[in-house]
């Protein structure tokens, strides 16, 4: 792995870790900023909640801790940032709209060694954005999810032979962007493109559930933006970054490639 994206990574574990301990922290110690509905004041210490703080107290669990481990969480978000702002990614995440330089080091993270992804396809997979090529069958051979579709869990088949998920913090990494692209559709160009990838699987699927083309149009829109940021992040290290496979091996018309410059803001930052 390259040394400032290792830099990135160890970075961005040491603020998850942090932060999954402080909320555990804070739930114990600070559980009336949880409360959401009622204001009026923290919540009454009963005799088994004093008990719990000195045992905790006792174990080194006490306030101070919660404190170190925001303050830890807090250090280590600036830190990636500061990376991610060195990186040859950052200049192309600047110039979109609602991608920040926390979203570019997260990004870089989610990756991991771009030099294990030789094609877009790989980088897919490994980004939890591949699709299934012979679909999915349950025991008794009846087709549970037809090829080419995203494999997804099925309600009520337990029969069904699972793939391996992506690692938890490069789906949720996956969601935070898609979240953004959906945020700022009407002022940015990737967000122009869920727009019209929206319409074309409303156009496709009119008599589908609403939410399944949102999702459908919302992959199709984080799979273009991630093939953009693959090239530039192979093109950056010398790697070779051929084309996807249609256009690099069965040599369909190139007219519609989509370039990372295609998804700069005029507005945004360079």
């Amino acid at each position: 792995m390259f040394d400032l994206d290792e830099k990135i990574l160890r970075a961005y574990f040491k603020m998850e870790e942090a932060q999954r301990q402080r909320l555990w922290m804070q739930r114990i110690w600070h559980p009336e900023t949880f409360n959401w509905k009622d204001k009026s004041g923290p919540l009454p210490i009963t005799r088994s909640t004093a008990i719990k703080y000195e045992e905790f107290e006792k174990m080194g669990f006490g306030p101070e801790y919660c404190e170190r481990m925001k303050t830890l969480e807090e250090n280590a978000r600036q830190e990636l940032m500061d990376f991610a702002a060195e990186h040859a990614l950052w200049p192309h995440f600047s110039r979109i709209n609602g991608l920040s330089r926390y979203t570019c080091g997260a990004f870089i993270a989610a990756g991991g060694d771009i030099s294990r992804a030789p094609t877009v396809s790989a980088f897919w997979k490994g980004m939890g954005l591949d699709i299934l090529n012979n679909g999915i069958y349950a025991r008794n051979g009846k087709m549970i999810q037809p090829p080419g579709s995203a494999p997804r869990r099925i309600r009520g088949n337990t029969d069904v032979e699972r793939k391996i998920p992506a690692l938890p913090h490069v789906t949720k990494i996956g969601e935070q962007i898609r979240q953004q692209i959906v945020r700022f559709s009407s002022r940015s160009k990737i967000g122009g493109h869920y727009v019209r990838f929206r319409a074309m699987v409303d156009a496709k699927n009119p008599e589908r559930a609403k939410v399944f083309n949102f999702k459908d149009a919302e992959r199709r829109t984080q799979k273009l933006l991630y093939a953009c940021l693959w090239k530039q992040w192979r093109i950056a290290y010398r790697l070779p970054a051929p084309d996807a496979y249609a256009f690099d091996i069965l040599k369909h018309p190139g007219d519609h490639i989509i370039e990372m410059s295609d998804l700069y803001d005029v507005d945004a930052a360079a």
